[in-house]
Formats: C-alpha cells, structure tokens, sequence
C-alpha cells in the first residue's frame, strides 16, 4: 500500500496534477456509484525542464464518443501496429507516421516518464482555446487574495483571443454572465441538486429553438458560437470587467459550524462546467 501511495505523489509531484480518484471506473454502474466526481486539479504553467514539446499533433481513439489521447497506460500492439485505448479499450490503427515504431523505438507519448505531455500542434486552431475558470471562495480571506492575485496573473498570460469563462461556488454555484457591461450578473444554482446538460442548457437559456422549415433561410455568415456566447468571451474583449469582477470576490457567506468544513458544491460545479461546455460545442 505504501508503495502505491509513493508511487502517486511522484506521479502528482512530477506532473503538477492530482485527481479526485486515481482508478477509472470500469463500468457505467461504477461510475454511477461515485459519491465524489471524478475531477483532475492541475497546476497551470508547471514548469518540466524534462519534458521537451513534442512537434506533432496527439494520436486521438477513434471511437466518437471517446476521443482519448494515446498514453503510456494503453496496451501497444507492436506487430499489429495496434493500441488498445485505456479508456473504452477500443482498438485503434497507428497512424502511417508510426510505421518505425517497437519495444526500442518508442514515441514520446508511450514512455513512462511523459504521463504528461506538451504537443505543439502544426496546423490552424479550429476553434480558439477556451478557459473556463471554476473559483472556490469557501477560504480565509488571506487565501482567497491571493487566488485572485494568481487568477488575475493567470489572465495576462493567455493568448488574447483565448476565450474565458466564470464560475464560483460555496455552498451554492455561480455562472458568470460576461458580455454585461456596467453590471454584474449570475445565474445560481444550488450545490445539493444534480443537472443533466440539458437542464442546464434550459436554465442558462442556452436552448435553440427549432426553426420550422418554411422559414429556413440560406446559411449567413456569424459569428462563432462559441463567441456568441453569454458565459465564454474572448479575453482582449471582457479583460478589465474580468479583472473587476475577480476583485470583487468575496468569500462564501453562508455560516461554517465551530469544527466542521465548509459546505462546499464542488461537485455540482464541476458538473456544471463540464456540461456548459457540452451545450457551448453542441451549439
């Protein structure tokens, strides 16, 4: 047992990541019988002078629903040129660029050593890079002063038409609405109430209606949805009402029991994240 534990703080110490579990659940029932969400914290910008970048793009599972980068935990086929994908264990083709590949000659994604990997990717972005910020303000004041000081300084460091979103949580959760100007305003939800996506779609007023068909018109040039949304702005456009929102922060108001923690909605605001950039893809 202490050799698993070691074995994981190396892996959270090298890596600057830490996750809620560290076992993927193997079926829909298990994962359904989580009391806590599988979650990931991750340290932006750890520096890894023994991780050089890697100048090409990542070998993605082919199953739609999966789309799982190729790690060192897959089982490799070398002969075959097969990679079981360990995730949804779908079986996948190396790409012809792998041809060479073997027990001695390995990309840097299969090695041990890189359970983290940077890729700098050669083509065009198809879509700008999206940060969707989802803030803790169950902490004592000098703590939650200098996450604002670290949050603020993490906003000068993104490209500038990175798009960024809010979302804060104590005992409740908070949805930032960006694209106001003068004003702040939030959507609540509260943190002991499951929502499927749909549901938060419905309630952050995010669902499309359908368009009958004899007033379809032909296709117009718009703006990029992701853009058009309310909750996801590009970060040259909304920085100073950002930074002034992050400012005004304050922590949780709701009383904390003498000896108990804080109640905090971490799970219910995860899901919300995760599924708000569900509805923002979808749209």
């Amino acid at each position: 047992m202490a050799t698993y534990l070691e074995f994981i703080q190396q892996n959270e110490e090298r890596d600057g990541v830490r996750f809620s579990w560290n076992v993927w659940p193997s079926s829909r029932l298990e994962a359904t019988r989580m009391v806590v969400p599988l979650a990931c914290l991750l340290t932006p910008l750890k520096e890894r002078p023994d991780l050089p970048p890697v100048q090409y793009e990542p070998v993605l599972c082919s199953r739609p629903t999966c789309k799982a980068v190729l790690n060192p935990l897959c089982q490799v086929d070398y002969r075959a040129k097969l990679w079981a994908c360990n995730f949804c264990f779908q079986r996948n083709q190396f790409p012809p660029a792998y041809a060479g590949i073997s027990e001695v000659n390995q990309p840097a994604e299969l090695m041990p050593q890189f359970s983290t990997i940077e890729y700098v990717i050669q083509r065009g972005a198809q879509s700008p890079l999206i940060f969707l910020y989802v803030v803790d303000t169950c902490l004592e004041e000098d703590d939650l002063q200098a996450l604002k000081e670290s949050l603020q300084m993490s906003l000068s460091l993104l490209p500038p038409d990175a798009l960024v979103g809010l979302i804060t949580f104590g005992r409740m959760v908070q949805v930032h609405e960006l694209s106001c100007e003068g004003i702040s305003k939030s959507y609540v939800f509260r943190g002991t109430k499951d929502l499927t996506a749909k549901q938060i779609q419905d309630m952050l007023g995010l669902s499309k209606p359908a368009m009958p068909m004899q007033q379809a018109r032909p296709a117009q040039p718009q703006e990029h949805p992701f853009v058009s949304s309310r909750f996801l702005q590009p970060i040259q456009k909304i920085d100073m009402n950002l930074t002034d929102l992050l400012g005004e922060l304050q922590r949780d108001p709701w009383p904390v029991t003498q000896g108990k923690r804080p109640l905090r909605s971490t799970g219910v605001a995860l899901s919300i994240a995760v599924g708000l950039l569900e509805v923002i893809e979808n749209l």
